[in-house]
């Protein structure tokens, strides 16, 4: 929280934060699992099980980065991700339930919350823009630059892919390469990196 906290301060916080799903923010290729009925219970968080039984899980510290950025209400989230199966990855964070933190990293009840067991707050919920589609990332990005107006420069980008660090190399956003999963630990040195550019 601290680096945020002093990042933002001095203006060298990224204005809107996106991360790729499959490999980055869980686990698989939704395209490879085995569809549908999906089934979530509220109970058990940041999880959605497919048709096999199987669960989908985010990464374990995804919930506390999203929580650190939600702290800075000017900041955004996004998510951008290459599938054929955008229904299926749109269904799944439509009812993965995302209940609060606190600032020690730990859930809030629902009574906490006040949020009934039919009612629950999602990943779909805690995301202001999803770019979920077959394409390029760069054509991801470039609807995100539409739609929010923000520079690419003041974005930066999780992803597992190298290839997709052509969107740092043809519109300036800033690529975070991630090698498995989303960590706490690389999400700090991603923004201490984009501090050092920004600065410069």
């Amino acid at each position: 929280m601290e680096l945020l906290q002093e990042l933002h301060s001095k203006n060298l916080l990224p204005s809107l934060f996106v991360f790729d799903l499959d490999f980055t923010s869980w686990p698989l290729w939704i395209d490879c699992v085995s569809g549908p009925p999906f089934k979530a219970d509220p109970s058990n968080p940041y999880t959605v099980t497919i048709s096999s039984g199987k669960p989908i899980r985010l990464y374990p510290d995804l919930p506390k980065i999203f929580h650190l950025i939600k702290c800075f209400p000017d900041v955004k989230i996004g998510v951008a991700s290459r599938t054929h199966r955008g229904d299926w990855a749109r269904e799944v964070m439509s009812i993965m339930p995302f209940p609060e933190l606190n600032d020690q990293g730990e859930i809030i009840s629902r009574e906490n919350n006040g949020k009934s067991k039919d009612k629950y707050r999602t990943f779909a919920d805690v995301v202001d823009y999803a770019e979920i589609y077959s394409g390029t990332k760069l054509k991801h990005f470039q609807s995100l630059h539409k739609t929010t107006g923000i520079p690419y420069d003041k974005m930066i980008f999780f992803d597992d892919e190298t290839r997709n660090k052509e969107v740092e190399v043809r519109l300036g956003v800033h690529f975070a390469y991630v090698s498995d999963g989303i960590s706490l630990e690389l999400f700090c040195d991603a923004l201490k990196e984009f501090a050092f550019r920004t600065k410069d």
